[in-house]
């Protein structure tokens, strides 16, 4: 029974090890990705602020996947004396006769748009660099707030499995016996 014993607790620690490594590589990856988002959401808050008023608003069809709408947005605003133009899209939210959890995800986003209508004003801020790269001040719009708060989450929960993994393979890490 002790040679049987030996190889399946050292399967047992192989598969523990490689628990901790794919945790680890998920810890990193976390972490580089809230900081990217933190850096530009940071970044975003930095730049100036105008205020655009709405040409265009509705639910457009994504021409990708299966079928989903998003809001797009046609925005014009002036920096100075340049006259601009450019798009705000939301995320992607499923139509309502799918079956969705929570129920009619689409709803909010259909409320934003009755808010938004052509001539309405928007507060955005532009890309001093690039003019034609904005983004809304307010982040009413659905879906649409920042993303670092839940990236940090995120990362507290990979961080902490990714300690709790370390901890138990260093608990039961096999000895080796002294002659």
């Amino acid at each position: 029974m002790t040679t049987e014993a030996a190889p399946k607790g050292q399967l047992m620690y192989l598969g523990l090890a490689v628990l901790v490594l794919l945790s680890g590589l998920c810890t990193i990856f976390a972490s580089v990705v809230t900081a990217a988002q933190a850096w530009q959401e940071h970044a975003h808050a930095r730049w100036p602020e105008v205020t655009a008023r709405v040409d265009t608003c509705g639910l457009d069809q994504t021409s990708t996947g299966p079928r989903r709408y998003r809001i797009r947005c046609r925005l014009s605003y002036a920096v100075g004396a340049e006259e601009n133009v450019a798009n705000v899209y939301s995320t992607n939210v499923p139509p309502p006769e799918v079956w969705q959890y929570p129920a009619n995800q689409i709803a909010p986003f259909a409320e934003w748009l009755d808010a938004h209508s052509q001539g309405t004003s928007v507060v955005v801020r532009y890309d001093p660099a690039n003019h034609k790269k904005i983004v809304l001040v307010a982040t009413d719009m659905p879906r649409g707030r920042p993303r670092t708060p839940n990236n940090l989450k995120l990362l507290e929960v990979c961080a902490g499995s990714f300690l709790v993994l370390l901890t138990i393979a260093r608990m039961t890490r096999p000895r080796t016996q002294s002659p």
